[in-house]
This record gives structure tokens, sequence and C-alpha cells, in this order.
């Protein structure tokens, strides 16, 4: 790596941008041809060669088909990727006319499209190039939203992502020197048009970020507060799962019992968290702060059951039990010795049967549930917990209990409850 006069960032600030990826075999790099993803490329190019580290990288190109001029940035991509010597790989998003979200669409597509890639090929960190004028912009839409602390820390430096990284190592840099590392290089980018529409809510806080200023509002002093938010984010984070391993029961069943007689005399925010937390550990996605404030205030005043988040809040003496409501779960086939996925919450394998045609769906929906669950440990359970619980189906009719040998059928489904790694909270 040459350290001339004109590079702006020395060989030591380089090597630590990347220091955590040395001992890594494989990386995948995200790269468009803006200027930021061009300089993360250039970046890693000018690591890899000063340290001489055996690492391949891979970058990928998402065609999102939403501009004619898509196809030849790509294969502008592909050419200074080659001439750095890593390999490239073009993923192409197909998709129906588009009217409405259409960042938004693209950018869940794009991730997409990268973590199924990933998982194909054993890569297991991507690099994304965002900086923190890209973290500012975060922040100022997320503040214009009412977001709560987690919102306001705006873009995690890590992501974790079904057991794939998705890391931003130039959020300490900025977009200007970004530009002045592809200046410095002799490198050129591509610059999207949409960046410059305002019709798109980033754009318009982009373009119109520098009016702060008149308020004494620098990009440096927004860049201390993030980075002072996302410390109190990390400190409440670890007080909130301290608090979530003593108060909430996870059953292997699939609910989670929360002893809100204790939970009670914390601080409001750490009761929202840890429910929170109950309610992704529970069914995944994301819990709307908004949603869960009223629904908690809801909760204090009826001490009714309430529903949020695909699950339901069923109070009861001392406690919250907090359970999948039987809606929006869709039955799936199984083969004989067959390992699925279900409903994101349960890991099934069916081990044996001398039947075929097997579907798993709740057996809650079985009109002979009764008489398959006696002199059973399923009988003293509540319906709540057992409506939403995965069964084998012939047709209309439950023939499989979970993780119960069934002499008839010379079956067994193998359950397991699958934890969700990663709370999210808006």
């Amino acid at each position: 790596m040459v350290n001339d006069n004109k590079f702006p960032l020395t060989d030591l600030r380089v090597c630590g941008l990347f220091s955590s990826y040395v001992n890594h075999d494989r990386i995948a790099l995200a790269v468009s041809g803006g200027r930021d993803s061009m300089a993360l490329m250039c970046l890693v190019y000018r690591w890899k060669a000063h340290l001489a580290l055996n690492i391949e990288i891979e970058v990928i190109t998402v065609n999102h088909n939403l501009r004619k001029a898509a196809e030849d940035e790509c294969r502008f991509v592909q050419k200074i990727a080659k001439d750095y010597g890593f390999r490239h790989k073009v993923l192409t998003w197909e998709h129906e006319y588009i009217e409405t979200s259409i960042q938004e669409k693209a950018r869940n597509a794009r991730y997409q499209l990268m973590l199924d890639y990933a998982r194909e090929e054993n890569i297991d960190t991507i690099l994304t190039a965002h900086t923190s004028d890209d973290n500012i912009e975060t922040f100022i839409m997320r503040l214009a939203k009412g977001s709560g602390l987690d919102g306001l820390k705006s873009i995690n430096e890590i992501r974790h992502a079904d057991g794939i990284q998705i890391e931003r190592p130039l959020l300490s840099l900025s977009r200007s020197l970004t530009t002045e590392i592809l200046r410095s290089t002799g490198n050129e980018w591509v610059d999207d048009p949409t960046n410059e529409d305002e019709r798109f809510e980033r754009v318009k806080i982009r373009n119109n970020i520098s009016s702060l200023s008149s308020f004494n509002i620098s990009s440096g002093n927004l860049t201390k507060t993030i980075q002072r938010l996302t410390r109190a984010h990390e400190s409440i984070s670890f007080f909130t799962n301290l608090v979530s391993q003593e108060l909430v029961e996870l059953s292997e069943l699939g609910h989670a019992d929360v002893n809100f007689d204790k939970l009670r005399n914390y601080p409001k925010e750490i009761i929202l968290r840890v429910l929170a937390k109950a309610l992704t550990d529970i069914n995944g996605g994301t819990v709307s702060l908004s949603s869960l404030e009223a629904v908690f205030t809801e909760l204090i005043k009826t001490e009714r059951c309430k529903t949020l988040n695909g699950c339901q809040i069923i109070p009861q003496k001392n406690k919250y039990v907090i359970v999948r409501e039987n809606r929006g779960i869709s039955p799936a086939e199984i083969k004989i010795n067959e390992r699925i996925s279900w409903d994101g919450r349960f890991d099934v394998h069916l081990k044996s049967c001398d039947k075929t045609n097997i579907v798993i769906d709740q057996i809650g929906n079985a009109d002979d549930l009764r008489t398959m669950i006696d002199g059973t440990s399923f009988q003293s359970m509540p319906k709540y917990v057992l409506r939403t619980l995965p069964g084998g189906f012939i047709k209309d009719k439950l023939v499989l209990l979970p993780n119960t040998h069934n002499i008839y059928n010379s079956g067994y489904l193998d359950v397991k409850f699958r934890i969700s790694d990663e709370k999210k909270f808006s």
C-alpha cells in the first residue's frame, strides 16, 4: 500500500478499519458503483495488499431492474473488481412494476439477495459502505418519526442475520473523505440519479442537512450524539437482558411466562424492553414502540388479553403469559426424515411415519384434539398454549402430536422451539 501525500488515510488507519477481518478466509463486499462502495473496495484492496493477506474477496452487485443504466453500472463494478483481483457476482432483482415505497422495497430485496447468496457460498461476513453521513441522515429520519433510543442510535456497526454478519467498517468516515479517497487514487464512481430525487425522504434530508449549521448543529456533534446514544443503548440492553433472564421463563412449547409481580417494580423503559424481547423471542418480527406503549397502557388499565406482534399477552395472577396467536399460521407439507422450519418458531423433523402426505399445522385446528391428547402430557396444558403447537395431519385429521410416539402410525414428530437470537425494537 503506497502511503503517498495525496491519499488521505495512513496505512495504520486503513488497517484499523478492517483489523477484525484479518483471520477471515472469505469476505463479501456490497458494491453498487457509487462513491462510498467504490471507496470500500479500494480500501479493502489496499489493506489486503499491504498485509499480503490470503483472503478471498467476493464483490456483490445487485441489479435492481429499476434503471436502464443498471447493467452498465454492474459491468463497471465488475471491471474494477477484476482489476483488483476480486471475484464479482451480479444478483438481479426480478419484480413487477413498483409504484410505492420503491427505495424500501429495493433495500429489502437487495439484502435478501445478498444474504441468500452468502449462505449458498458459505460466506459469513458481508461488508457495506455506510458512512457517518448515512448515520446522520438515518438519525434525522428517525428523529422526525419520534423513534426511541433503539432507533436514534441509528445504523448498527454489526447486524446479525440468519448466521451472517453484515458489518459497516466505514461508519467513522465521512462521504467527503470517501470522495477524496477515490480522487486521490484516480478511481471513478457512478452517481445514481435517484440520489438527487427529493421525492425520497433520505435525499431531501441529505440535500438540506447543511442548513442545520445556521442553528450551530454540526455533523461532528451529531455524530457524537449518535455515539453516546449507542453507548447508552448498549448499557440499557445489557440491563434488560439481565432482568429478562431473571423474570422471563421461555418454554420449549413456545410461550413465555413474565413475572410481572416483580417486573412492575422496574422503570417503565425496562418493563417495555423486557416485554418487547419476550414478544420477539416468541414470534420474531419487529415490535413497534408506539404500539407496545399503547398496549401496555391498556393491559394495566383493563387487565385483559391484548394482541401485539402476532402474539397474545394474557394477564394472569402475578404474571403475563405471551403466546403465539392462532392467526396467520400456514400449514406446510413434510416428508419422512425431512426437516423444516414451521411458522419461524419451530424446527420440525418427521423422523418416522407409516403414512404419507403429512402436513404440519397447528394442533388447535384438530376436531379430535381432546381425544388425541387424552393420557398424554398435553392433557393438562392450557388451550392457549396447545392451539398453536405444530402437529402432523393427514387431510383434516391430527395423527401426530409433537415429541410423542404414535403407536398406530409408527410415527414420531420431533419438534424444537427456536429462540430468537436478536431482539428488534423500533
